[in-house]
């Protein structure tokens, strides 16, 4: 854990921020995968 004040408030923000960002991954990844899917089944 850091030490310096600056140092900790750094780390609680980039902590939310790879938070946030993985929650963003997972829904590109979802949208994605739901495309695909959509776009390969012939239209009935």
């Amino acid at each position: 854990m850091a030490n310096i004040k600056s140092a900790v408030k750094r780390a609680k923000t980039s902590e939310k921020s790879r938070q946030r960002n993985m929650q963003t991954k997972g829904e590109v990844k979802t949208l994605r995968k739901n495309l695909l899917v959509a776009v390969a089944e012939p239209a009935a």
